[in-house]
């Protein structure tokens, strides 16, 4: 055996050693919906990394939603929500609105904002946090695939998690999944709401489709936030006429969900 791999060895079984020292101290959040819930063992792992991708361009604000409705899940009453995310982000999808995330169910006094110039500052600026006691939840959102936002980052972001049981949301949007210690991956789809009476909008609801779960299976649910419950319910397909197909979609795409 080489050096190098004795090295790497080494790294390894500290790693390992880590992760089982700080099983014992894991706490869990769940849905509050049954059918998602049975998919996990004991839950969702809080001390843990869940990303979360949208299926395409158009699909960042229900990406968005999602991820802040996990945090909710996630996080203690009135605990601070941290929101760490690199300026392009910013400047590619705007800035969280105050009454929005109010009527979402989060008061805008609970997140923090941090903006970050370059994707490896948000890393650093997430693992801080993740530190920090007290903490409800981070959410990190760097854009697209940064180089730097590789195995070992994410390893040491798990690990800081899983020390401080304090769950952080990988927000990823502008990009493709690739290999990291993200214990759960869901792709989020914006899907039509009912609603609720007199014209007035309806819950929102996610087209979610859960495609990597260390804890056990995969899946995929429409499922619908109740933000005045913080709890998620199975939602039911919208019968009668479909709106346009969205403009961010393809003109090949366009053609073939229209059959022309």
């Amino acid at each position: 055996m080489t050096a190098a791999n004795l090295e790497a060895l080494r790294r390894d079984i500290i790693f390992l050693g880590k992760t089982f020292q700080s099983n014992s101290l894991r706490s869990f959040f769940h849905f509050g919906e049954k059918a998602v819930d049975s998919v996990f063992r004991e839950g969702l792992q809080r001390g843990a990394i869940h990303e979360v991708f949208a299926s395409q361009a158009g699909d960042a604000g229900a990406a968005t939603g999602f991820i802040i409705a996990l945090a909710l899940r996630a996080a203690a009453s009135h605990s601070p929500i941290i929101w760490v995310e690199e300026d392009f982000a910013e400047r590619e999808n705007g800035v969280p609105y105050a009454a929005g995330l109010h009527d979402f169910g989060l008061a805008p006094e609970r997140l923090i904002i941090v903006r970050c110039s370059t994707s490896q500052d948000v890393l650093k600026a997430a693992c801080d946090s993740l530190g920090t006691a007290g903490m409800g939840a981070v959410i990190i959102a760097p854009w697209s695939n940064p180089k730097c936002l590789d195995l070992t980052a994410s390893r040491k972001l798990l690990l800081t998690a899983q020390q401080a049981d304090t769950p952080a949301f990988l927000l990823r949007l502008g990009a493709a999944p690739a290999d990291n210690a993200a214990v759960t991956r869901w792709m989020i789809r914006a899907a039509p709401s009912r609603s609720s009476g007199a014209n007035a909008p309806g819950h929102p609801v996610f087209d979610a489709s859960l495609i990597r779960n260390r804890m056990g299976m995969t899946g995929r649910w429409l499922l619908e936030w109740e933000s005045d419950d913080h709890v998620f319910k199975l939602g039911k397909p919208v019968s009668g006429p479909l709106v346009s197909i969205p403009s961010y979609r393809s003109p090949q795409e366009r053609r073939s969900a229209t059959g022309n």
